[in-house]
């Protein structure tokens, strides 16, 4: 069988490269002599995924945002939008599909984010494990990153709106209208299919989204400085 290989090595090697340089370069004799061992102990292969994911998160965000403008400005185009509201009208387009791709969209969004969460958390604790000599656990790492003053109120509900779309229903959306006209709106993600707005609880805001996009960036980024700072630990051991 002749199979031809595709180079898509993504840019955002983000944490991973940083701290694979880190280690290689490190004034620890037993840190560069575990780096020897770092792709034999599987940490290159979900360090790869690790960097994967945050491209395929950065993707699906930009792909998110392209169609929202690409809605947002057909409605524009009608005119209709005062029409619209006025009258409890919903919109119709001539071709459904851009609905389907938002909701699909948002669908990729949700699984993506959680999964480069928990691939994340995978690649840390092993890391601490075969670099550091030293165990880690997901809660340990979630006070890390509240005693650094980062939010972490977005990863219970990624990790239940992931759970809820892949096994209970689908994703259905609507716009919130800031302005009429120009035209100024947001998405709303409905969790069910609701007439009325006032139980929160029921939809997801576009701003929701994007806390959860900066939150995982944040977060990795305060691991790896957490990382940074046991690197050097290990390093100031060994050099007293």
């Amino acid at each position: 069988m002749e199979v031809l290989h595709l180079d898509y090595r993504p840019k955002t090697g983000g944490i991973v490269g940083s701290l694979q340089t880190r280690l290689m370069k490190s004034s620890s004799a037993k840190l560069r002599e575990r780096y020897d061992s770092y792709h034999e102990v599987g940490l290159g292969a979900i360090g790869s995924a690790v960097a994967t994911r945050l491209a395929l998160v950065l993707r699906v965000s930009f792909r998110l945002g392209i169609l929202l403008k690409r809605l947002r400005d057909e409605i524009e185009e009608t005119g209709r939008v005062g029409e619209l509201l006025d009258n409890g009208w919903a919109f119709v387009t001539p071709d459904s599909r851009i609905f389907y791709d938002i909701c699909v969209t948002v669908d990729a969004c949700y699984f993506e984010f959680r999964s480069f969460y928990e691939i994340v958390g995978k690649y840390v604790i092993a890391f601490c494990k075969e670099m550091l000599d030293r165990e880690v656990s997901e809660k340990e790492l979630i006070q890390v990153l509240e005693d650094a003053g980062v939010d972490t109120s977005w990863i219970e509900p990624v990790k239940d709106t992931r759970k809820l779309f892949f096994h209970e229903t689908a994703p259905w959306i609507a716009l919130r209208i800031h302005e009429r006209s120009p035209l100024v709106c947001s998405l709303l993600v409905l969790k069910e299919n609701v007439h009325t707005f006032d139980d929160a609880d029921k939809y997801i805001t576009q701003d929701q989204l994007v806390d959860a996009i900066e939150g995982l960036q944040k977060a990795s980024w305060e691991i790896h400085n957490w990382l940074v700072l046991r690197i050097e630990e290990v390093e100031e051991l060994e050099s007293a």
